[in-house]
């Protein structure tokens, strides 16, 4: 399925009412049933697609919300994006409803994973990853939050708001200097404010979510981001199940 980018057009200093949102939605062919999460900018709705025939999730971005550097760069940067990209593991801003929630909702319902299903969803987001990769573009934000249960408990890889197109010199990537994503599930180099591969940080991040199904914490968690980076230079991981992480690479 293609991206389709509904954003609420209101202006600054104007706020969007529910009415609005349900008037926009039937205009592009979606009848609203509900809410199914609020984000910074936005939040993502269920609803019944008229071409289509079937419910469907869609991300809502409402620009009254949005700092000017969201609207110029990274929201048309994220459409962009999700149009050059098709595969099972990835949803897009019209998508099929992932009815069992996000990853992080779920681990926290069971506290850990079994291996083999750990195993089964990690090799999902392996080849959501991959794929991204090789169409050169690196998410940036990877997180149990961003990553989606469908009907049949498979892996899909959403929210590309801070997703970077990769360009190259002299067969070298361009290393990032847009330090953002989740403090929890950042690299090293991301929290020292460190130019950095940013397919190198989205393994990183990959290696926390991995860590996140089995154990059911993250492996650094401190709400002070320079202790988290001292953490990440010491670890100190204990309570390891016997081949655990080895079984699910």
């Amino acid at each position: 399925m293609r991206s389709d980018v509904l954003v609420l057009g209101v202006g600054r200093g104007s706020t969007p009412t529910a009415t609005m949102d349900k008037r926009f939605m039937e205009s592009r062919g979606y009848q609203y049933k509900g809410r199914l999460g609020q984000g910074m900018f936005g939040e993502v709705v269920k609803a019944y697609s008229t071409q289509m025939k079937k419910m469907v999730a869609i991300k809502v971005t409402d620009i009254s919300k949005c700092t000017s550097v969201y609207i110029e760069k990274f929201l048309p940067h994220e459409k962009g994006v999700l149009e050059t990209l098709d595969h099972p593991n990835i949803v897009y801003m019209v998508m099929e409803l992932c009815v069992k929630g996000d990853l992080l909702n779920y681990i926290n319902s069971k506290l850990a994973l079994p291996e083999r299903f750990s195993h089964k969803l990690f090799s999902q987001l392996c080849r959501a990853v991959e794929y991204l990769h090789s169409r050169n573009v690196a998410h940036r934000d990877l997180k149990c939050e961003n990553l989606f249960l469908d009907a049949k408990y498979n892996l899909k890889v959403g929210d590309f708001g801070l997703s970077k197109t990769l360009t190259y010199v002299d067969g070298r990537v361009v290393l990032s200097r847009t330090f953002c994503g989740t403090s929890l599930y950042a690299a090293p180099e991301v929290l020292h404010s460190i130019p950095y591969d940013p397919k190198v940080s989205d393994v990183w991040s990959m290696g926390v979510v991995l860590y996140m199904m089995l154990y059911g914490s993250v492996p650094f968690n401190c709400s002070n981001v320079k202790k988290q980076a001292q953490l990440q230079k010491k670890p100190r991981v204990s309570n390891i199940r016997p081949g655990g992480l080895r079984k699910c690479l």
